[in-house]
């Protein structure tokens, strides 16, 4: 989920209020993300494959690929339109936080910096969406639960995951047990396969170094853990939606570039 992430790559586009009452809306074709924090919601979204629903106080990351209708009895949120460089998803992710009233603080704070429009205003809302990240992370890393009874195993993961000897076997061994049984552990206090978790954290690197432009395609794959190109590639386009090389493409032909 984009909330685990710890380091997103973005472009503010535009921040809004929304008060709406019984409607129905189409979204298609977007070519940006959006999140969102409902002070109020009794809303329904619709996909190709899933409906979410969303409640009062939770926090809703709609990718740019997800085509979706939305209908509502009542809706009062502030939403965040933005470009992200360096995380895709194929499905919209719903978070329904703890201390909901930090994360109207930070939404508040940068909805009136965006429209205050004093100078570096731009360079102050990144600052506060990034502060948002921030408090979602801590939220939601699973690293930091030390009373996991496979903690030893995660800490092994975390860092060792972008090397070429890592092994689920060996994270299995640091919690001393076997490794079956640390896959059902892991996917039943993460929601996600010990394997998959690896892969986003591989690919999520992989794209940060793609975007630096520093390093060639093969010296990024050997950097994330992977000897064969072409497998590294394959995992890549799964995750990210397109291939190292066509990243590199739309990446660099993003770029403005002053006269």
């Amino acid at each position: 989920m984009i909330f685990e992430q710890d380091a997103i790559a973005f472009q503010i586009l535009d921040i809004f209020y929304i008060n709406q009452r019984c409607t129905k809306t189409y979204n298609f074709n977007r070519n940006f993300d959006a999140l969102s924090f409902r002070y109020e919601a009794d809303t329904v979204i619709d996909t190709k494959h899933e409906q979410t629903t969303l409640f009062d106080n939770s926090i809703c990351f709609f990718p740019s690929s997800v085509n979706y209708m939305r209908t509502t009895k009542k809706d009062r949120l502030i939403v965040i339109h933005f470009k992200t460089f360096n995380y895709h998803s194929n499905k919209i992710e719903r978070y329904i936080p703890t201390d909901y009233q930090k994360y109207i603080t930070l939404f508040e704070k940068i909805l009136n910096c965006w429209n205050q429009k004093d100078i570096s205003y731009k360079h102050n809302a990144a600052a506060l969406l990034n502060s948002i990240f921030a408090e979602l992370y801590r939220d939601n890393k699973p690293a930091e639960n030390h009373k996991s009874k496979i903690y030893p195993s995660i800490k092994y993961i975390e860092e060792n995951c972008l090397k070429k000897t890592f092994s689920l076997q060996v994270a299995a061994k640091k919690s001393l047990i076997s490794e079956t049984y640390f896959r059902k552990l892991f996917k039943a206090e993460f929601h996600i396969s010990p394997k998959k978790y690896v892969i986003n954290r591989r690919m999520e690197y992989a794209a940060s170094l793609i975007l630096a432009g520093y390093f060639t395609l093969q010296e990024i794959a050997d950097m994330c853990g992977y000897d064969d190109y072409k497998y590294f590639s394959v995992e890549f386009k799964k995750m990210i939606g397109v291939s190292p090389s066509k990243y590199t493409y739309n990446h660099r032909n993003s770029i403005t570039w002053s006269k």
